[in-house]
């Protein structure tokens, strides 16, 4: 089962390596409703790189904003967030630990909230985690008058926006041989359920609907009347369901867009319509030379769902978007 999960993005990241399982990316586009954040189960694929999908197993969207003092050489500053401050004077030469401490004395803040990492003297980069994870949050503020630096140039800036995914976490790692560079795009693809069915069924029904004619009581011309769903109902024993992640979807979450299968979004590309996924069915027969045969069930929406735990058995009914399904056949 796969929802309408598609968009692009370019990769971000000038120390890539072989083994890596994280890529920082950038330019994020044409995903479902203009959503910025990246789900967790979605795939994606490098141009670059061959012959491999990845699946999304974390992704950061947490506010990143970069504090940078110009080199002082004495003195003290403060800093103050969103209408709190400013704190205590922090000294010129203070460590991460101690502008965090100073930070979270501020009323709305608390050491969950936030995480500050760099050298003394910085730059420093702040992360806002906690009750401010994956949001958009306003820019922190720094008074640096009271440093000694003739160029007073201390400044803080958003390095990577809240709300917008810029770090991937992914399965499985690159591998050194085939690494993307820069700039390379990524194009994000449905997120899905992958199920092996043991004993079972599937079964589809295509109808026409014709309007017969009559010249004074004898047939006379046959007109097409309207288009009919595609039925398709469903009866298996499954042996076992992956999702790539580590999160628990099951079939009921990915048909009714719960549970584990929340963040799914629909596969009709009309935001109004019903949510629906795409019921993608391989079969790959065990002779060798007889070929993979691929069939796609558009937009399905489960209109009856029946499950039977004991013996780990699903069986569910409904109607497709479309008339017919769309068949494919590729060698093995």
């Amino acid at each position: 089962m796969k929802d309408g999960w598609a968009g692009a993005a370019l990769v971000d990241d000038l120390a890539i390596a072989g083994g890596n399982t994280t890529l920082e990316i950038d330019t994020i586009s044409g995903t479902p409703l203009s959503v910025t954040i990246i789900s967790v189960g979605v795939r994606f694929t490098i141009d670059t790189v061959t012959d491999t999908i990845f699946t999304v197993t974390a992704a950061n969207s947490n506010e990143i904003q970069t504090l940078d003092l110009d080199t002082p050489t004495a003195g003290t500053f403060t800093l103050s967030w969103n209408g709190e401050g400013p704190t205590a004077g922090i000294a010129y030469d203070a460590d991460a630990a101690t502008i965090k401490a100073a930070l979270v004395t501020l009323a709305n803040l608390t050491t969950t909230d936030i995480d500050v990492v760099g050298a003394s003297l910085g730059p420093f980069t702040f992360e806002f985690k906690g009750t401010y994870l994956a949001t958009d949050v306003v820019l922190a503020t720094i008074d640096g008058t009271s440093l000694t630096n003739a160029a007073s140039a201390e400044s803080i800036v958003e390095t990577h926006p809240g709300a917008t995914t810029w770090e991937l976490t992914f399965t499985p790692a690159l591998d050194a041989g085939d690494l993307p560079a820069n700039d390379d795009v990524i194009t994000f693809l449905p997120q899905q359920l992958d199920i092996k069915i043991g004993d079972g069924n599937l079964t589809y029904t295509e109808a026409n609907e014709y309007e017969y004619d009559l010249d004074r009581g004898v047939l006379d011309t046959v007109r097409a009347g309207d288009q009919v769903p595609l039925d398709l109902s469903l009866d298996f024993v499954y042996e076992f369901i992956t999702t790539g992640t580590s999160e628990e979807v099951s079939v009921m979450d990915a048909l009714k867009q719960i549970g584990g299968a929340s963040d799914w979004v629909s596969s009709s590309s009309d935001p109004c319509e019903p949510y629906s996924v795409d019921i993608e069915v391989i079969y790959t027969p065990l002779c060798s030379t007889s070929e993979i045969e691929t069939t796609i069930f558009p937009e399905f929406r489960s209109e009856s769902r029946e499950a039977d735990l004991g013996e780990a058995a699903v069986s569910v009914s409904g109607r497709c978007n479309a008339v017919q399904p769309t068949i494919t056949r590729t060698a093995q």
